[in-house]
């Protein structure tokens, strides 16, 4: 049987390069200050989107981040309504997004946005997390087959977080 290795200590004594401050943070956390990374949330909205409209927007990934989406969520504003927690509407709407970060479209059809987002109470969680690279831009593309609606806003919320991208060599 082979002898499994001794894990030296890390940190002051322990010949590691971690900082006490290091030893102290539970692991997988985000500390912006030491490697970049953080939550980030991508918001994007197609302005007024009227019953029977089409629309667009995009979200342009920083060019020095990377972005891993994680959820969604929409938030329609029906202008002049009154939303609180027990009203926010599910609009009728079906969207398409494309990544030019790899020039692919990310569903083969138009599909419900209620099907790819939820609520601010129960987002939409992706299984695994998606990235977008630094400078990609995503476009989203809407088709309302609302009979009467007519939306001020529709705002469509990538959560996720960034990570600072490593140039090459570096």
């Amino acid at each position: 049987m082979t002898p499994m290795p001794v894990q030296q200590p890390m940190g002051p004594g322990g010949g590691g390069a971690a900082s006490p401050r290091s030893n102290m943070l539970p692991p997988n956390i985000f500390d912006p200050r030491t490697d970049g990374s953080d939550y980030y949330w991508y918001v994007t909205d197609p302005g007024a989107l009227n019953a029977g409209a089409n629309g667009n927007s995009q979200i342009q990934i920083d060019a020095g981040t990377d972005f891993y989406w994680i959820a969604t969520t929409i938030r329609p504003d029906i202008a002049g309504a009154a939303v609180n927690q027990g009203n926010i509407p599910s609009p009728n709407v079906l969207v398409t997004i494309n990544d030019t970060g790899t020039s692919r479209n990310l569903m083969n059809g138009a599909l419900p946005l209620s099907e790819l987002a939820g609520d601010g109470r129960e987002p939409y969680r992706l299984v695994r997390p998606r990235l977008f690279r630094a400078n990609s831009v995503i476009n989203f593309t809407y088709v309302s087959y609302e009979a009467v609606v007519n939306y001020a806003h529709l705002y469509v919320v990538m959560h996720g977080y960034r990570r600072l991208v490593t140039p090459p060599g570096g």
